[in-house]
């Protein structure tokens, strides 16, 4: 009985890391992006916004992403190539994301546009993270 456990343990085992590594989002659209990460601390986020809830209103939380916004006319418009909403696959991470926040970058445009800012729960990773290069699948 016990090797009968083990065994089945072992492919419950190997069928997760397949899944894992191997299985990708069922789309062709991709974009190279800049990943930043903030967390909910006041050295990343302004008091007046640090109320614990998202752009849309949803409880801030990992697996949540921020897009660009800038303020044009006194109206906050989205400045990124990603829409508020949409579900992301971040290959390099291997993880599933909701773009549900928004904030304002570092003010150069061009590359604003292709930049995601990744929620974190632990200020000090998400300080560590630093800017990298990823590939962000759109999945809905």
């Amino acid at each position: 009985m016990q090797k009968l456990v083990t065994l089945t343990l072992i492919v419950m085992l190997l069928a997760i890391s397949y899944a894992v590594i191997f299985c990708q989002p069922d789309t062709k659209e991709y974009y190279y992006m800049t990943a930043t990460a903030y967390s909910n601390h006041r050295n990343c986020i302004a008091d007046k916004w640090r109320d614990g809830r998202t752009a849309m209103n949803t409880p801030i939380r990992e697996g949540v992403v921020a897009i660009n916004v800038k303020l044009i006319n006194g109206e906050w418009v989205i400045n990124s190539v990603l829409k508020l909403g949409q579900k992301i696959y971040v290959e390099d991470l291997r993880t599933y994301y909701s773009v549900e926040d928004t904030g304002t970058f570092s003010g150069h445009e061009r590359r604003d546009r292709w930049t995601i800012d990744i929620y974190l729960d632990n200020y000090q990773e998400a300080k560590e993270w630093g800017r990298k290069l990823v590939k962000v699948y759109i999945v809905e």
